[in-house]
């Protein structure tokens, strides 16, 4: 009887042991956002290259472009497209794990009383620890 149950907690160990593994934060860094310079439409990318990553920052006119550990990381462009006016923002609300993928919810913020009466690309440029397959949900 005593083994039945010493075997019993072992697996129940190993099966939280496990999960716990799967359930690992994913961490990330914001390397830039701004409200000016993004794309006229709406995108979410991921790069997984030095190539892709150099475009990135050429379209949205910036030179200084991160030295990037693909082995380790990924980047995530996120692009609101042109809006008539400032006071909108782009960025991650959080990043879960699923069945061995990564979900990105978008977080999107609107104008709330007055704003710059000028035209505006939001943008974000993001640095996840992950290599695994990365998915967008708004």
């Amino acid at each position: 009887m005593m083994k039945k149950i010493l075997m019993l907690l072992s697996v129940v160990f190993v099966m939280a042991c496990s999960s716990t593994k799967d359930a690992k934060a994913i961490t990330y860094d914001v390397l830039t956002d701004s409200a000016y310079g993004g794309k006229k439409k709406q995108s979410f990318e991921v790069i997984d290259n030095h190539d892709d990553l150099r475009k990135l920052y050429k379209a949205v006119g910036d030179d200084l472009v991160p030295n990037i550990d693909f082995a380790k990381y990924r980047i995530v462009a996120l692009f609101m497209g042109e809006k008539t006016s400032g006071g909108y923002t782009i960025g991650i609300e959080n990043i879960r794990q699923e069945k061995g993928k990564v979900i990105i919810k978008i977080k999107k913020t609107y104008p709330d009383g007055m704003a710059t009466m000028a035209l505006s690309q939001p943008y974000m440029i993001a640095q996840i620890k992950t290599t695994k397959k990365i998915e967008f949900e708004e």
